[in-house]
């Protein structure tokens, strides 16, 4: 059942005409430009993996009824051909007040229940995906599963080469990533070398990540659209907890993720990965920017463990993927995260 978390204040008639007065060439034009949304969502951060996962908002959105849905997002390759997206608003932050002053809605879908500084997310206790469709007013049972629109000529120019991989290997001189999200070049490496004889490796990424040697170098050299097709024609994904693993799943190709123990997979990813989760005392911890007793969740997960996934994965051929639901949480309960009053938060 679809909810709508937000009414629209009541609001006094000589406030409202003026406001009218003021507003109206200014609406005029985004009404021109993108209809009189019923519905317009954002999520506002920097990572395009948050940005990609509004579509399944918007799908949730859109099989309950809902109609004229619009997007505010910085990559409008993201919600291109989307048979749920019906105007894309390039970050142009006025609109939102404008779609408001029609009579829409205004939504910001959230997955943490709060910030703890200095650099923790604390997550409610649903997966991220059923909670941002709770704060988006959707009730009831949601997939945990995202969605991309590709054409069939988009489709066939990403097959690159015969057995091919994607993966993706990043660096530490991101200031904006997680350090407890980065595994270890050299493992990276040693997975492409004990494979490469039976598997054709694509590198899709930043142009600042550390090459692989054996793998075709496209780091930096795709859009959103191409990565999502050349996901599409790959057997599996390697990679992180990051947009690329949202990405492989909107395009239905399964990916080995190497978790470590920042997060769960039952809070951030899908049932038909191979999920590499370190379970630790401290685990989940959410951290963002620093991490507790060296990184062990990460070290303790070998090229072994990756190749050993691979092989699951290959082993279940074309088997369609599996899709978890669950139901949209009526309160939001901050998970009891064992590292509070056992390790010191950092200060500064």
């Amino acid at each position: 059942m679809f909810e709508d978390p937000s009414p629209p204040p009541d609001v006094s008639w000589p406030k409202h005409l003026y406001r009218w007065a003021y507003w109206w060439p200014r609406d005029l034009y985004r009404y021109l430009r993108y209809g009189r949304p019923q519905y317009l969502i954002y999520f506002g951060g920097a990572g395009f993996g948050d940005d990609l996962l509004l579509g399944t908002v918007l799908h949730e959105l859109r099989t309950r009824g809902v109609r004229r849905l619009a997007v505010v997002s910085r990559l409008e390759g993201l919600f291109t051909h989307s048979p749920f997206v019906d105007a894309f608003v390039k970050e142009d932050w006025r609109t939102l007040a404008a779609v408001q002053r029609f009579g829409g809605t205004v939504v910001k879908p959230v997955y943490y229940t709060r910030e703890a500084p200095p650099d923790y997310d604390v997550p409610a206790t649903a997966h991220i995906i059923t909670t941002m469709c709770r704060t988006a007013g959707i009730r009831g049972r949601v997939a945990l599963r995202t969605y991309f629109s590709l054409t069939p000529a988009e489709r066939d120019r990403g097959k690159l080469i015969e057995n091919q991989v994607v993966i993706q290997c990043t660096g530490l001189g991101n200031p904006n990533f997680p350090l407890l999200k980065h595994w270890f070049t050299e493992r990276y490496q040693e997975v492409v070398d004990k494979l490469r004889d039976r598997l054709q490796f694509v590198q899709l990424g930043s142009a600042t990540d550390p090459p692989l040697v054996g793998a075709m170098d496209l780091r930096g050299k795709t859009s959103a659209r191409r990565s999502a097709a050349i996901l599409a024609n790959s057997r599996l994904c390697i990679t992180y907890v990051g947009f690329l693993m949202h990405l492989a799943r909107a395009v239905d190709t399964p990916s080995v993720i190497i978790y470590g123990g920042r997060e769960r997979p039952d809070q951030s990813g899908y049932l038909c990965n191979e999920n590499l989760f370190t379970p630790l005392p401290c685990s989940p911890c959410w951290r963002r920017t620093s991490s507790l007793q060296d990184r062990e969740c990460m070290a303790r997960i070998t090229s072994d463990d990756v190749v050993a996934a691979v092989e699951r994965i290959l082993a279940r051929g074309e088997a369609p993927l599996e899709i978890a639901y669950e139901e949209t949480p009526e309160q939001f309960t901050p998970f009891d995260l064992p590292w509070i009053g056992k390790y010191p938060l950092p200060s500064g």
